[in-house]
């Protein structure tokens, strides 16, 4: 029996309850948790910039219940229904690999989120010790508490800019090439294009 898409839809505003609804419970639940994780964790550490995470995640959750409710019943049968998307089964070994192939955006995004620890740990007790000592010598410092405040939106700004230029490029060096063939004279195509062997 096909789920009705406007329900489905309606769900999919809250991430996870769109899949649910359409019988996807594991995925539903890796959504839901994903979503009020990062919250979680943003309020526990005070890090209000790990938010922007939860975008992230809705915009896909809420687009992914539109395609789904899309499918015939069949097909909508046939798509994958796992926790944490597969990460977590051991049997799958695809899923066994994947901190291999993907170790450098790991990397990188630990990196981030350790950058990210010790500049809210550590930035209050820098600025405030520097705050003290230019005002010890007379100096306002207010302009360098507006900068200890900006410093994370323009963090975020130069890291958007900065994946926003990689997936450009990788989008040209990734694009399909024309099926171009060569043609020599009047329309005779160039052997070396395309070359069959026929069994006499």
């Amino acid at each position: 029996m096909k789920k009705s898409r406007a329900l489905a839809i309606l769900f999919g505003l809250m991430p996870g309850a769109g899949h649910m609804y359409l019988g996807k419970m594991k995925r539903g639940m890796t959504l839901l948790i994903l979503f009020w994780g990062i919250l979680a964790v943003a309020s526990f550490l005070g890090m209000g910039a790990l938010a922007l995470g939860m975008l992230v995640v809705w915009f896909y959750a809420f687009f992914d219940v539109v395609n789904l409710s899309a499918l015939p019943p069949e097909q909508l049968e046939a798509v994958p229904d796992q926790f944490m998307f597969g990460l977590l089964d051991g049997t799958n070994i695809h899923n066994l690999n994947i901190f291999k192939t993907k170790s450098t955006a790991l990397g990188w995004g630990f990196i981030i989120v350790g950058i990210l620890l010790l500049y809210n740990t550590l930035s209050s007790l820098i600025f405030g010790s520097l705050a003290n000592f230019l005002a010890s010598l007379g100096f306002s410092v207010e302009w360098l508490w507006n900068v200890y405040y900006d410093i994370p939106q323009l963090a975020v700004g130069v890291l958007v800019i900065f994946l926003g230029i990689r997936f450009m490029r990788g989008g040209k060096k990734n694009a399909p090439k024309d099926d171009l063939r060569q043609y020599i004279g009047d329309g005779q195509e160039n052997s070396t294009c395309h070359c069959h062997n026929h069994d006499h």
